[in-house]
C-alpha cells in the first residue's frame, strides 16, 4: 500500500447489502448516547467511506487500532463482513499496513491531533473483504482514536494513466511501424516498373499487421464495456474457449483442466474473450515444462470466484500491481500488444466485479476474478 496509482482497480461493483458493524461503546462513550445516535445517522446515508479507529495502547503508544463504526458506503465498498470488528484488529486485518507511512500517520492525528491528508492506494485483501483501488484520505482525531473520510479517485487515476499509456504507444509503438510502412513504400516508389521484392512484401505485411493490431486492440478495449447479460453457463465458455485453442495447446504440449463451473450473470461474449485472453497468455508466458493450466470456481459470500493458475513463468509482486494496464508489456521478448489483460480488467469490472494476480502454488501465476450469481 503507497501513493502510487494501482491499475488494478474497480470501479463497478455487483449488489452488496451491508450488515451494520453493530454498537460501538467508545464512540458512545465520546459523544453520549444522543451524539452517538446523532453521529450515526449523519453518517449512514453518507455516499462515501467513513471510519472510526480506536487507538490500542501498549505502556501509552499506540500499537494498533481497534475498528469502530463503519458506514454503509464503507462496508459495501471494500465487501466488509460485519462480524470484521470482533474478528481483527486494523493490523490484523491489514498486515500490510505495519510499519506503513499511513500507520504512522494515523498514530500522529491519535496522539497530537494533526488531521493527515494523502491519497493512498489498496490491492490487498482486508479481513475476510478486499480492498482495492485509490482514495483521497483524510483523517482527524476523535477522542483517542481516528474518523476517516475516504474519497474514490480510481476512475481520475485510471484515465490519466490511459492517457499517458495511450500517448506513449502513439509515440513508440505506432510511430514505428507507420515509418516503416512509409519507408518501404518509398522503396517500391523507386522501381515503380519492377515486381516488389518478396522480402519487401513480408516486411511491409508485417509492419502493417501490428499497426493493425494496436489499433484493433484499442478498439476491443473501448467496446469491452458493452455487456448484453443473460445467465450464462461458465463451463459452455470454457469448451468454447479449449476448442479455439486447440492448436496452441496441441503446439505447446498444454493440458487445460477444467474443475465444475457454475452458472453466472455475465455477457457470454465478453466473458469469452476474458477465459481467452487468461488460458492463451498461460499458453504464452509457458515455461520450460509443458504448460498446464487449470480453471475453477468456488462460491463466495456474495459473487463466484473464478481462478486461473499455471505452470508459467510467473509474476513478481512489483509487476503484478501494473499488468492490467493499458499497453502494459512485462516480458518484452515475447509479441504482444499489452492490451489482453486490460480487457480482462475492463470486462470484469463493467460486471461489477474485480481482478487480480498472484503466485500460483508450485509457480506459475493464478489470475483470480469475480461474477455475479447465475441464480
Amino acid at each position: 500500500m503507497d501513493g502510487s496509482y494501482s491499475p488494478l482497480v474497480t470501479d463497478a461493483r455487483t449488489e452488496f447489502e451491508p450488515e451494520p458493524w453493530g454498537d460501538d461503546p467508545q464512540l458512545r462513550e465520546v459523544l453520549g448516547e444522543q451524539g452517538a445516535a446523532g453521529f450515526r445517522g449523519l453518517l449512514d446515508g453518507f455516499p462515501e467511506p467513513v471510519g472510526l479507529l480506536w487507538a490500542i495502547r501498549e505502556g501509552g503508544e499506540v500499537v494498533d487500532f481497534a475498528f469502530g463504526y463503519g458506514n454503509p458506503a464503507m462496508v459495501s465498498g471494500f465487501r466488509i463482513p460485519a462480524e470484521t470488528p470482533d474478528r481483527y484488529t486494523l493490523l490484523e486485518a491489514l498486515p500490510r499496513m505495519r510499519g506503513s507511512h499511513a500507520f504512522d500517520a494515523y498514530v500522529d492525528v491519535c496522539d497530537r491531533g494533526e488531521p493527515w491528508v494523502s491519497e493512498v492506494t489498496y490491492d490487498t485483501p482486508f479481513g475476510d473483504g478486499y480492498m482495492l483501488g485509490t482514495f483521497l484520505h483524510r483523517a482527524a482525531r476523535i477522542g483517542d482514536g481516528v474518523i476517516v473520510f475516504l474519497h474514490d479517485v480510481t476512475a481520475s487515476r485510471r484515465m490519466e494513466a490511459e492517457l499517458v499509456a495511450y500517448a506513449d504507444v502513439v509515440a513508440h509503438d505506432l510511430s514505428a511501424p507507420l515509418a516503416g510502412i512509409a519507408m518501404l513504400v518509398k522503396v517500391l516508389e523507386l522501381r515503380p516498373d519492377e515486381p516488389p521484392a518478396p522480402d519487401v512484401l513480408q516486411e511491409l505485411r508485417a509492419t502493417s499487421d501490428r499497426a493493425r493490431e494496436l489499433v484493433d486492440g484499442v478498439l476491443d478495449y473501448a467496446r469491452s464495456g458493452e455487456l448484453v447479460i443473460e445467465t450464462v453457463s461458465l463451463q459452455d465458455v470454457t469448451d468454447a474457449v479449449a476448442a479455439d485453442l486447440r492448436p496452441q495447446l496441441a503446439e505447446s504440449g498444454g493440458t487445460l483442466v477444467v474443475g465444475d463451473l457454475p452458472e453466472v450473470r455475465a455477457d457470454p461474449r465478453q466473458l469469452r474473450r476474458v477465459v481467452q485472453n487468461l488460458v492463451g497468455n498461460a499458453l504464452k508466458f509457458r515455461g520450460e515444462a509443458p504448460p498446464r493450466v487449470e480453471i475453477g470456481a468456488e462460491r463466495g459470500r456474495e459473487e463466484w470466484i473464478v481462478s486461473v493458475s499455471d505452470n508459467g513463468i510467473g509474476i513478481d509482486r512489483e509487476n503484478a500491481r501494473r499488468i492490467f494496464a493499458m499497453f502494459s508489456r512485462v516480458e518484452r521478448r515475447v509479441e504482444g500488444s499489452g492490451i489482453g489483460l486490460a480487457v480482462c480488467r475492463r470486462v470484469v469490472e463493467a460486471h461489477g466485479g474485480r481482478i487480480w494476480v498472484e503466485p500460483a502454488e508450485g509457480g506459475g501465476s493464478a489470475f483470480t476474478f469475480t461474477l455475479p450469481f447465475g441464480d
